[in-house]
């Protein structure tokens, strides 16, 4: 991500965009996998999936006019703030995959 930001050079520029929306996605895919185990129902998955979806469509938009508005400097703190108050929940669905809904800690038990 510091590369696609600071980087001058179009071809590094291409390179860590690929790079970043590859990771991404991976991390996106478990994140959903995660939410599946904890809530069997399907809210869960389908919040995080509509979350995505509102940031994507939202958040460049956002960007621009705090960026307009404020400058570079209130957008750090305000993107910073942000991804703190995003991981809370991730904090707590992590914690919450540590435990079975009887208490019980997981095994890890090798595939058979």
């Amino acid at each position: 991500m510091a590369a696609l930001v600071f980087t001058h050079d179009p071809v590094l520029f291409v390179i860590a965009a690929v790079l970043w929306q590859g990771c991404q996605m991976a991390v996106l895919v478990q994140m959903l996998a995660a939410a599946a185990v904890i809530d069997p129902t399907g809210r869960l998955v389908a919040s995080l999936g509509g979350a995505g979806a509102l940031g994507s469509g939202i958040g460049p938009l956002a960007v621009g006019a705090v960026l307009d508005a404020a400058g570079a400097n209130v957008l750090s703190i305000v993107l910073a703030l942000g991804t703190f108050v995003a991981s809370l929940p991730l904090l707590k669905m992590t914690v919450a995959s540590a435990t079975q809904p009887g208490g019980r800690q997981t095994q890890n038990v090798p595939a058979a």
